[in-house]
């Protein structure tokens, strides 16, 4: 299989968007890892599709711009549609924790909120897009992922390392992008399922052509009676359901040959029960109402693209105690204005250039001496081609309005050693800025803070045949002026200590990931496993909440209408602090899928089928054995 240049890789790209109902520019994610699952397709859709050819060519956004995953200079992990379907998760971390180098902390089962790890980094070190929109609380600097519903995704991209170079703020340890249902016209969508803690699905979305354009809508809605999250002292002795619905729009529209509009939207609102073990009697319910759109012109020709986007995101909670008169104890809302300005020109045969600017405005509500600020980024990429070598340099400078302003780069080199084997190099730099919380929360915020940074090294060698896809990866991530905080030795009217952050602390972090998919006996098999070596630099200690060893199997078979499904993961033991550990788990989940005819689909899933405790966050618990039916209707 050879090599296409950069030039022609990208107008095949183009042609097949062309045809049929348009693609939605895929504004992407990064991360400077470089390299990817497997040689060619597994660099962009590895770890993931048991169910993709290796033959298949699979267009990934490290640019900003769809690319060809030969092209790609970045370990990237994806979870198509159909896997998705497979899995039957009830939440997106169950989606990412079967992904190499990802790791998941969670305050109960679907619904509760969770913390995502990748490659060791803090949460909030992860910057998620959905569509190309940026989303997360300015508040928190976190993103709400039991508010998402996996069913309206259509598929999800993990690049690994820093990305900061084209994205700006927050991509220290990787960027995930989500991407919504999309249908062709005529295609449409129903399903149902029922299952333990009287959960219960609903889901219906379909493709409308409108002349040379298509929308596809897609609507779905859940609820659960849950169970109570917390494994210790009598907190909250009760069950902790949720419920969530969400809606999800995504078009576009060919003007003529060179014009094209786009446009998504999101919406997610629900309700989800907890227990807050830190203050018994104190808020136990969060009503939540978030939001997106996005509205872009795009223009391309046979050299030059050029779009132009403007998009909007809202996160609003609501926290209250469920048992009370329903007065709410606190709010929390972000509001984020964006306008994101990329160009793709395709200089020479195996040179192209991409860059833009972006602007945003961030706004939240609460008793904050400051409210909103604005964020500008400009940013430069150049990829050269020259026979079996690809190499990529990314330049970047933000400006974060009374914070400071940060230049980050990414230096990245492929060289194709065989037909099947590849070895890549990178480095690169990152930052994330303080929060509002950080900066300003009443009394204790600290306006000096200054932005965390991070350098990062990697280097991987991946390796692609007929009947295998797989790579190797060794990371190295340095993080300085982390924000942590600490009693200032000050006390309140009422006598408690008054703590405050400041950039005092460093991290260390390094790793092996390795990721293998392959076919024997007519199994499909998945393999992700990573090793990680996270300290604290001023302590020597561990870096709370990772794991060491942490390890994914997926086994698949499909014979005639029958699809069979098994998922183990292992997480092994995790810092918890003061010399404590949390206890290695072990956890099991089966799927069974019949395909009745070309429409009609019936599966049955079973999760954690031994019904092992799972802690993984101070004496919260995951749920036991559960069991759930879906019945699902698609026509093409």
């Amino acid at each position: 299989m050879g090599t296409l240049s950069i030039k022609e890789s990208i107008k095949q790209t183009r042609k097949k968007s062309n045809k049929g109902s348009i693609k939605l520019s895929q504004v992407a994610l990064l991360v400077s890892s470089i390299i990817s699952l497997s040689s060619y397709s597994a660099m962009a859709e590895d770890v993931t599709a048991n169910t993709v050819k290796v033959d298949e060519k699979i267009t990934v956004t490290g640019s900003r711009f769809d690319r060809t995953a030969d092209q790609q200079l970045t370990v990237i992990n994806t979870i198509e549609r159909e896997e998705i379907a497979r899995l039957n998760p009830k939440s997106v971390a169950d989606v990412l924790e079967t992904l190499p180098g990802v790791s998941i902390s969670r305050n109960g089962g679907a619904g509760q909120a969770v913390s995502v790890s990748v490659r060791g980094s803090n949460s909030n070190h992860v910057l998620v897009l959905i569509d190309g929109i940026k989303v997360g609380s300015a508040t928190l600097g976190t993103v709400s992922f039991n508010t998402l519903s996996p069913e309206n995704i259509e598929r999800i991209e993990v690049l690994k390392g820093p990305r900061a170079s084209v994205w700006g703020s927050d991509a220290i340890g990787g960027v995930i992008q989500i991407f919504t249902r999309q249908l062709k016209d005529g295609e449409w969508f129903a399903g149902a399922e029922y299952g333990s803690n009287d959960y219960i699905r609903g889901s219906f979305g379909t493709g409308m052509s409108h002349g040379n354009g298509s929308t596809t809508l897609a609507v779905n809605h859940e609820q659960s009676d849950g169970y109570d999250v917390y494994n210790g002292a009598p907190v909250e002795n009760d069950d902790d359901g949720y419920n969530r619905t969400s809606l999800s729009l995504k078009g576009s529209q060919q003007i003529n040959q060179n014009w094209q509009a786009l446009w998504n939207g999101q919406y997610d609102k629900g309700n989800t029960q907890y227990d807050d073990i830190y203050a018994f009697g104190s808020a136990d319910e969060s009503d939540f109402d978030n939001y997106l759109w996005n509205l872009a012109a795009q223009y391309s020709n046979e050299q030059f693209t050029s779009k132009l986007a403007l998009s909007q995101f809202s996160d609003a909670n609501e926290n209250f105690r469920g048992d009370d008169i329903m007065v709410p104890v606190s709010v929390f809302e972000t509001k984020r204005d964006q306008i994101n300005w990329s160009n793709q020109y395709l200089a020479a045969n195996d040179l192209t250039f991409t860059g833009g600017v972006d602007w945003s405005n961030e706004a939240v509500k609460g008793d904050y001496a400051q409210d909103e600020r604005d964020i500008f980024g400009a940013y430069i990429l150049a990829q050269k081609q020259w026979s079996q070598l690809l190499a990529e340099v990314a330049v970047r400078y933000d400006d974060v309005e009374n914070i400071d302003s940060e230049v980050s780069y990414n230096a990245s080199l492929a060289y194709q050693l065989t037909e099947e084997w590849r070895l890549a190099a990178s480095t690169g730099t990152a930052f994330k800025a303080p929060t509002f919380n950080d900066l300003y929360w009443p009394d204790s915020g600290n306006p000096d803070l200054i932005s965390e940074t991070a350098k990062s090294y990697d280097l991987t060698l991946h390796y692609q045949a007929s009947d295998i896809r797989a790579y190797i990866s060794l990371f190295e991530n340095s993080i300085d002026n982390l924000i942590a905080w600490g009693p200032t030795g000050e006390k309140d009217e009422y006598g408690f200590d008054i703590w405050k952050p400041a950039n005092v602390n460093e991290a260390k972090i390094q790793g092996v990931e390795l990721s293998a998919n392959f076919s024997v006996f007519n199994l499909e098999h998945q393999v992700a496993y990573t090793f990680l070596d996270a300290e604290n630099k001023q302590t020597d200690d561990e870096l709370i909440g990772r794991s060491e060893n942490e390890f994914n199997y997926q086994v698949s078979y499909a014979w005639e209408q029958v699809d069979l499904l098994a998922n183990y993961h292992y997480q092994g033991k995790r810092y918890a602090g003061s010399k404590n550990y949390f206890d290695a788990t072990h956890q099991l989940d089966l799927s069974i899928g019949y395909q009745l005819d070309d429409a009609w689909s019936f599966r049955l899933k079973a999760n954690n089928l031994f019904d092992e405790e799972v802690i993984s966050a101070q004496n919260y618990f995951s749920p036991g054995r559960e069991f759930f039916f879906s019945v699902n209707y698609q026509a093409f």
